[in-house]
């Protein structure tokens, strides 16, 4: 029970529950067409850089990779190609399923939270 549990508050786990729920959110709001209210936007950008954050950390300190000086300033810029680069340096080929699993997850919550307006919240007419 205790590895379960380990493996529930993880940063890996968190990432992935964060990015499906805020990804129906925004599939939600496309398929309205309406602007996310600000405060999403902003709590979605500094949520994600926390928690991406906190995953290089704990990973990196697991796998014994020493980080440059200024971590939270590459993240902020450059997460986006950080981390594939990372994950392909310390995986290899495993790291490249990790970032389609990634991106997968991305695209299909933002796919059900446009299909649940478009199933059951638009109306005809």
């Amino acid at each position: 029970m205790s590895n379960f549990l380990s493996r529930l508050v993880s940063p890996t786990a968190f990432l992935y529950l964060y990015i499906v729920f805020t990804q129906i959110a925004h599939g939600f709001y496309s398929a309205r067409d309406i602007e996310p209210p600000p405060a999403f936007t902003l709590i979605f950008s500094a949520g994600l850089l926390w928690i991406v954050g906190w995953w290089v950390l704990r990973d990196s300190r697991k796998r014994s990779v020493p980080w440059v000086y200024d971590i939270g300033f590459f993240l902020v810029v450059a997460w986006p190609v950080i981390m594939p680069y990372y994950l392909l340096k310390t995986r290899g080929a495993k790291g490249l399923l990790l970032i389609l699993a990634f991106v997968g997850t991305y695209l299909a919550a933002f796919a059900v939270g446009m299909a649940f307006v478009l199933l059951f919240v638009h109306s005809p007419g």
